[in-house]
């Protein structure tokens, strides 16, 4: 069963992915994200880093109280909710983000450059929100 200092260290680990794209993206515009593949692939990798470190944390979330791992990883975030560790409504905003990293690891379809760059507002806003929602829940210092 993870401890809460195992958690918290990998809370930490996704607050660097998060603080290393909000360094690429401070001033980028749609015409450079499109053009500059290197911005692009960092985006996409931090995007996916961050989604994937969030899902592993609520997977030792819900293993730390008996709960398993979700079935998903969209369900992951709706599993925390439902044992009360994060609000459903912000559950219900912060899940989506998972179809975006399943398309960008899969490449399911062919990626869309804007429904990228416009995902990026709402990854910053939401994750901003988990880290320090899990941040407080946990005790993380």
């Amino acid at each position: 069963m993870p401890d809460k200092a195992v958690i918290c260290a990998k809370l930490e680990v996704m607050l660097g992915y998060y603080q290393e794209l909000r360094q690429v993206v401070e001033k980028i515009t749609i015409d450079n994200y499109k053009k500059d593949i290197l911005i692009k692939r960092t985006i996409e990798r931090e995007i996916q880093l961050i989604v994937e470190s969030a899902t592993d944390i609520n997977n030792m979330l819900l293993k730390k109280i008996d709960k398993g791992p979700a079935k998903d990883y969209f369900n992951s975030f709706i599993d925390l909710a439902e044992n009360n560790i994060i609000e459903m409504d912000f559950a219900l905003q912060i899940a989506p983000s998972t179809g975006l990293r399943n398309i960008l690891v899969h490449e399911y379809n062919r990626i869309d450059d804007n429904i990228v760059f416009n995902s990026i507002e709402n990854i910053i806003k939401y994750y901003k929100r988990y880290f320090e929602e899990i941040s407080e829940y946990l005790g993380c210092v």
